[in-house]
């Protein structure tokens, strides 16, 4: 295992402890969602990190390229959805938000089991879109752990671009579909 998976790993750790730390939240203890903050942030610099680490120290695995967005995917949807489910933050998104960005990251995921099904691989390549959605859904997500009041802004924001790279991400690979159809 190299630095860049390790990285990939961690993160994909940290996840269950940021749901813990969020479930347990009473309102009161403010460690439990400091906690959740400084975790997620953690999460947030491995997703910077291991990519940097990977193309710097020629660490790109096949297994790297599959495990890095699981990895955002869980670390992402998994602390959007705590939030959501505990009744004890002020400020959440409206649920049209959270949808939105499931449902992304739920036809990414199908769109690649898809290619993976008609083709026999997966091929996954983020393009800078969905690279920037992936931080301002970051970003909208310590705002609400910080239980800060202008998080509503952010995450408008965040929806637009969520849609917007959906769609590219949806029009690049049924293109790819096509082509390996045709061929």
């Amino acid at each position: 295992m190299n630095l860049a998976i390790g990285l990939t790993l961690l993160r994909i750790l940290l996840v269950p402890v940021i749901i813990i730390s969020i479930a347990y939240y009473d309102g009161k203890t403010e460690s439990l969602r400091l906690l959740a903050l400084g975790l997620f942030l953690l999460g947030c610099a491995t997703d910077a990190v291991d990519g940097y680490v990977a193309r710097v120290f020629h660490q790109r695995t096949e297994i790297g390229t599959l495990l890095d967005p699981v990895a955002d995917k869980l670390l992402l949807i998994g602390t959007l959805l705590s939030i959501c489910f505990q009744a004890h933050f002020p400020i959440k998104p409206p649920i049209w938000v959270v949808v939105l960005i499931t449902s992304r990251d739920f036809l990414i995921i199908m769109g690649l089991l898809i290619l993976f099904f008609t083709t026999g691989k997966i091929n996954v390549s983020p393009n800078f879109l969905g690279k920037i959605t992936t931080v301002f859904q970051m970003m909208t997500l310590v705002l609400l752990l910080l239980e800060h009041p202008t998080v509503s802004i952010l995450w408008n924001i965040t929806a637009l671009l969520t849609v917007s790279s959906g769609l590219v991400y949806i029009v690049r690979e049924g293109r790819r579909l096509r082509e390996v159809s045709v061929s």
